[in-house]
C-alpha cells in the first residue's frame, strides 16, 4: 500500500515539470542570469580599461618630473629672455642719434651750413619694467637751424629732400622757415622735424645683421 502514497518532494517536482507558474519562474530566472552577463563583461572591460589608464598616468607623472628636473637649469634663462622681451620695444623706440647726426652732415648741401641742432623727445608711452615704469619716447622733435649763402634760394629745399631720404618712415616736417638775411648776406632758416622711432634706420646707413649671433 505504500505505493498509493505520494511523498511532498514528488508532488513539487511533478509541478515543477508541468505547472506553467514553475516554468515561467525558470525563464524570468534564466533571462536575469543571461541579462547580468553583458553587465559583467563591460565592468571587466571598465576594470582594465581603468587599469591601463591609471598605469598611463603614473608613466606621464614620471616623465613630467623628469622634464621639470632637466629644464630646471633652463630657469634662469627664461627670466633672461623675458627681461630681453620686455626691453624690445624700449630699445626698438631709441632713435640713434649718432646716425642721425652722419645723416644731417651727409645732407647738407655745399651752399649752407648748420648752425645749430637740437634733438628732443616729445611725446611718451609708459613700459613696465623689472623696478618699475620705464617712459618709452614715441616721438623726437628734430630743431635745426642754418644759414644760406646769398644767392643759393634752393639750399633749404635741397638739403630737406636729401635729409628726408634719409629719415625713417614716418617723420613730418613740422617746420620750415626763412628769417631776414643779415648784413652778411646769410639767411638764417629753421627745419623742425617730428621723427617717428619706427625701428626702421636703414636709411641713416646703418646695416642689417643677416644672422644674429645666438645668445
Amino acid at each position: 500500500m505504500r505505493f498509493l502514497f505520494v511523498s511532498p518532494e514528488q508532488v513539487v517536482r511533478q509541478k515543477y515539470r508541468r505547472g506553467i507558474v514553475f516554468r515561467l519562474s525558470a525563464v524570468c530566472v534564466f533571462l536575469g542570469l543571461a541579462a547580468q552577463i553583458p553587465i559583467f563583461v563591460s565592468g571587466v572591460l571598465a576594470w582594465k580599461s581603468f587599469t591601463a589608464e591609471s598605469e598611463r598616468q603614473k608613466v606621464l607623472l614620471v616623465e613630467a618630473g623628469n622634464l621639470r628636473k632637466q629644464s630646471a637649469p633652463l630657469e634662469e634663462i627664461r627670466q633672461e629672455l623675458s627681461q630681453i622681451r620686455r626691453w624690445e620695444p624700449i630699445l626698438r623706440s631709441r632713435v640713434p642719434v649718432s646716425a642721425l647726426l652722419s645723416a644731417l652732415e651727409k645732407s647738407i648741401p655745399a651752399n649752407a651750413v648748420l648752425d645749430s641742432i637740437s634733438i628732443e623727445s616729445a611725446q611718451y608711452d609708459e613700459a613696465p619694467v623689472s623696478g618699475g615704469i620705464y617712459r618709452i619716447p614715441t616721438s623726437y622733435r628734430v630743431v635745426i637751424q642754418g644759414l644760406e649763402r646769398a644767392g643759393a634760394e634752393d639750399a633749404v629745399q635741397l638739403f630737406t629732400g636729401a635729409l628726408e631720404q634719409r629719415l625713417p618712415p614716418g617723420t613730418q616736417l613740422a617746420r620750415s622757415e626763412r628769417l631776414p638775411t643779415r648784413s652778411d648776406n646769410l639767411t638764417p632758416f629753421v627745419l623742425e622735424y617730428s621723427v617717428k622711432p619706427t625701428g626702421n634706420y636703414f636709411g641713416f646707413g646703418l646695416q642689417k645683421i643677416a644672422e644674429p649671433g645666438s645668445l
